[in-house]
């Protein structure tokens, strides 16, 4: 009896030091879909840095770089076939579009300028002598997250300030961190620390952490099991976070959502094979209201639907990023072999 006792408790040690070495991942269902996309913008001789779809499906905006070096930003009208409404020379990359109205937030020159595309006026928001730049609204068009950094070396490190979406209120909210995203509400903004624990620094521990307007500095949320390339808040109850994964029972690196909720629970939710180790393909664009999060990975195009948890993979599209949404057509833009394509989203 005490021998057979003394066994169960080895096998048990062993199973535990086995179980201890596999990471669980869940086997998302992959729908392939096999669909050509359609040719909206011819372009030639340019590169597209960015682009964004206003929410009600009017205004495609993107951001151009020309064969001699400059950028331009162009907003063209989705339903006149593509026809041009806006188009100026600025010094900026980053552009979005102010909750459900016409009005795009973009950085030119170290500032914040925001264009209202029914009129052509602009504003210039901040017109600082600092570099302000990365303009991020909250998805209700309230608020206007955005970098502060110095205009020289000898200056303090960048910060995130907010202000409201008419340059009024102006205010220091955090230091600048990773990754930073709204919750749907609007009422507090997420971003990632990492913290080095070794002299290398090839391995860290990752936190994601909240700030709340008029209460300036972080707060933890949890402390992450894994890698954080990507923060995802799809509802106001929902914060998820993607990493690459090693499938040691498989040998094999994924891509895995991760449900996260305080004080310290985790739940793997969803993963794919068609994102590896290689973080160049850890580039997301989600829709504004629905629960999809689009990426370009080993497979090629592929959006991941967490409400239905599947992941819908167009293997046949030259599919490069930046991407964008048209969720009132259900359509997803991206960059390919002659200019800016969309093709429809889902299996149906």
């Amino acid at each position: 009896m005490v021998a057979a006792c003394i066994v169960l408790v080895a096998i048990s040690y062993l199973m535990l030091n086995v179980l201890s070495n596999m990471v669980i991942t869940p086997k998302t269902t992959v729908e392939v879909v096999e669909r050509e996309g359609e040719l909206f913008l011819p372009l030639e001789g340019v590169e597209v840095l960015s682009m964004q779809i206003s929410a009600d499906g009017s205004y495609l905006a993107c951001t151009l770089k020309e064969q001699g070096g400059g950028t331009v930003l162009r907003v063209l009208g989705l339903g006149a076939g593509g026809r041009t409404v806006f188009e100026q020379g600025i010094g900026g990359v980053r552009i979005a579009w102010l909750g459900s109205t016409a009005s795009l937030a973009y950085e030119d020159a170290g500032d914040i300028w925001l264009l209202d595309v029914t009129s052509l006026t602009r504003s210039n928001l901040t017109a600082s002598p600092e570099l302000d730049s990365e303009p991020i609204p909250s998805p209700d068009g309230r608020y206007i997250l955005w970098t502060v950094a110095s205009a020289d070396s000898t200056g303090d490190e960048p910060a995130f300030w907010l202000m409201r979406a008419d340059g009024s209120e102006k205010g220091f909210l955090a230091k600048a961190q990773p990754l930073a995203v709204w919750d749907a509400s609007g009422g507090r903004v997420m971003s990632r620390r990492a913290t080095a624990i070794s002299a290398g620094g090839e391995s860290s521990r990752y936190f994601l952490e909240t700030a709340v307007p008029g209460k300036p500095g972080w707060e933890q949320f949890v402390e992450c099991e894994g890698e954080v390339t990507f923060i995802w808040w799809p509802s106001r109850d929902t914060v998820l976070y993607v990493g690459p994964v090693l499938v040691k029972e498989q040998d094999v690196v994924k891509g895995v959502w991760t449900r996260a909720e305080q004080p310290d629970k985790f739940k793997k939710v969803a993963s794919t094979d068609g994102l590896g180790f290689e973080r160049s393909h850890y580039l997301f664009y989600p829709s504004r209201t629905e629960e999809w999060l689009a990426y370009v990975g080993i497979m090629g195009l592929e959006y991941l639907d967490y409400g239905e948890r599947v992941i819908y993979r167009y293997p046949d599209l030259e599919a490069c990023t930046p991407l964008a949404w048209n969720e009132d057509a259900e359509q997803l833009f991206y960059i390919g072999p002659r200019g800016i394509y969309r093709v429809e989203a889902g299996g149906g």
